[in-house]
C-alpha cells in the first residue's frame, strides 16, 4: 500500500482474476516506460501525466480524463511537474481482453451492438480513447480501484460485475467504437476473412483488388463480398477506404507530409480523389483535419 504522507516515489499493484490496477504515486520529474497488452483505462486524481505512444498519440493526461486502449500499448510516460508538494497520482486498470470480449458477448447476445451505439458523437478511428470520460465511466473506474485495494467480501464477483457495468458504459460514450470494432476483430480471429483483412493492413500503399482478397480468404469473390458485408457490416471496398483514411488521419497528426503527398503514400493516385474520400469519411477535408477542424 502507498503512505501518501511519505514524500517519495511510490509504486504499488493489486490483482485479481481478470483484472490488475498499478497505482503510482510520484514525486519528481522522470521518466517510465510501461507495455500493456490488454484493455487498459488509465486516469490521474491530482497532477499532469504525459504519455507519448510513438507513431500514435502523445497527449497530456489531467484529472478528469481516461485514456482508454484495447490493443498491445508500449508507452514513454513523464511527469514533468511532479514535486513533493505537487505529486502526481496515476491509476492503471488492466482488464484482460477474455473478460472484456466475454461481456460484449453478453450483450450482444442480449441486445445486439446497434441498439447500444446511438451516440452520436464521432470518435477518430484510432487504437486509443482519449478526452473528457463521462463521470459515469469515472466513478466506476473508482469504485473498481476500491475494490482491488480493500479487503471486500465477494471480491472476485464484485471486481466482475463492475467490469461489465464498466464495458456498458464505455459503450454509451464515444469511447464505444474503439471497443466495438476491436470486439469484431476478436470475433474474426479464427475466420478466413482474417487473412484478407490482415492483407488490407498491410498493404494500403498498393492498389488491392477484390480477387486478390477472395484468393486471399479461399472463396470465390461472390462469397467473400457476400461474407464480408455480412460479418463486418460494410463491403470491402468501404472498408479499405476506411482503413486508409484511419492511417491519414494518424499521418495528418504526426508527419509532416503534405496532404497530396499522404494521399499517394496510401495508394491514391488523385489528390482530389483522396479528399473526396476523406471527407466522405471524417467529415471535413484533410488540411481542415490537420488543422484541428
Amino acid at each position: 500500500m502507498i503512505d501518501f504522507s511519505k514524500p517519495s516515489t511510490q509504486n504499488t499493484r493489486f490483482t485479481a482474476n481478470t483484472s490488475e490496477l498499478l497505482v503510482s504515486y510520484t514525486v519528481a520529474q522522470e521518466n517510465r516506460h510501461y507495455e500493456f497488452d490488454n484493455v487498459v483505462f488509465a486516469y490521474l486524481t491530482q497532477g499532469i501525466k504525459k504519455i507519448d505512444i510513438p507513431s500514435l498519440v502523445s497527449l497530456d493526461l489531467h484529472p478528469e480524463m481516461v485514456l482508454m486502449g484495447s490493443t498491445k500499448i508500449s508507452a514513454e510516460v513523464s511527469f514533468p511537474d511532479a514535486t513533493p508538494t505537487n505529486p502526481a497520482t496515476c491509476f492503471c486498470l488492466e482488464v484482460s481482453r477474455e473478460s472484456v470480449w466475454k461481456t460484449l458477448d453478453k450483450i450482444n447476445e442480449a441486445y445486439g451492438m446497434p441498439e447500444l451505439i446511438k451516440e452520436e458523437k464521432q470518435l477518430e478511428d484510432s487504437d486509443f480513447y482519449f478526452g473528457q470520460s463521462s463521470q459515469k465511466v469515472l466513478h466506476i473506474l473508482y469504485e473498481i480501484q476500491k475494490l482491488l485495494t480493500e479487503e471486500v467480501a465477494f471480491k472476485e464477483y464484485w471486481i466482475d460485475l463492475k467490469i461489465e457495468e464498466l464495458i456498458l458504459s464505455c459503450l454509451q460514450t464515444n469511447m464505444r467504437a474503439l471497443l466495438i470494432d476491436n470486439y469484431h476483430q476478436n470475433q474474426l480471429l479464427d475466420h478466413p476473412l482474417a487473412f484478407a483483412i490482415d492483407y488490407i493492413k498491410h498493404h494500403l500503399h498498393t492498389r488491392i483488388d477484390i480477387k486478390t482478397l477472395a484468393d486471399k480468404a479461399s472463396m470465390s469473390k461472390a462469397t467473400f463480398f457476400r461474407q464480408f458485408k455480412h460479418h463486418l457490416g460494410i463491403t470491402p471496398i468501404n472498408f479499405i477506404h476506411q482503413e486508409r483514411i484511419k492511417k491519414a488521419q494518424q499521418m495528418l497528426n504526426h508527419t509532416n507530409k503534405s496532404v497530396s503527398e499522404i494521399g499517394y503514400c496510401l495508394g491514391y493516385t488523385s489528390p482530389s480523389y483522396f479528399t473526396t474520400q476523406f471527407e466522405k469519411i471524417a467529415g471535413c477535408s484533410p488540411s481542415a483535419y490537420r488543422n484541428g477542424g
